[in-house]
């Protein structure tokens, strides 16, 4: 009997049948992804922001003046004292008084400009006075500079009556940011009336860059 030989199928190794469907290949593994580079990024936009917030609190190594909330009600009087810089302006020159000695003065709320008076005469020392008028009674404005002078930063000298006036003059000395100490003479004269109920109190703000030597 003779012998069938019978094609090996699928079953016993052979070729795949005609039209048989290749294998897809095997899906990638999924890498790091985006995460860990978005965790850096924020990190240094964090440390970015808490440079700057440090930098603008703590200077760059100026000498930086108390800071006062914009307005500040003054024991011991009615008075509410804000920054001086505004009326202080026509006397203020770039650099000069430096910023922490302008920043450490107040005036009562109210307060009007008047004339500045330049006392340097080309001797090359700064020495500029603003002359103003407030509202209010002698003895008030006398407590407001009693207690804000030494609440910003000022070491008061002497408090006694001006030379050649009536009133009473308040001299504070200050460290500038510049290197120089700077003294502040607060010169307050009687209330004059005229007429109305309150009066009205002129005082002056004079700043003087103090000499090498003194």
């Amino acid at each position: 009997m003779a012998d069938v030989s019978t094609a090996p199928g699928p079953a016993q190794g052979g070729p795949d049948p005609a039209g048989a469907r290749t294998p897809l290949p095997p899906l990638r593994q999924g890498g790091p992804g985006m995460r860990p580079a978005l965790v850096v990024l924020g990190l240094a936009v964090l440390i970015v922001v808490l440079f700057g917030v440090g930098s603008a609190l703590w200077g760059s190594g100026t000498t930086a003046g108390p800071r006062r909330p914009a307005a500040t009600k003054v024991p011991g009087t009615s008075l509410v004292a804000v920054p001086a810089a505004l009326l202080l302006g026509p006397i203020v020159q770039p650099g000069s008084p430096p910023a922490n000695i302008v920043d450490a003065l107040t005036v009562p709320r109210g307060t009007r400009a008047g004339v500045s008076v330049d006392h340097s005469a080309g001797a090359g020392q700064y020495d500029q006075e603003m002359h103003l008028t407030l509202a209010a009674s002698e003895e008030a404005v006398i407590t407001f500079y009693r207690v804000e002078l030494p609440a910003l930063g000022w070491h008061i000298t002497s408090t006694g009556p001006p030379t050649g006036q009536p009133g009473t003059e308040l001299l504070a000395e200050q460290s500038g940011g510049d290197g120089w100490q700077w003294e502040v003479g607060v010169v307050i004269s009687p209330t004059t009336f005229g007429g109305s109920p309150t009066g009205s109190t002129p005082f002056a703000l004079r700043l003087i860059q103090v000499p090498d030597g003194n």
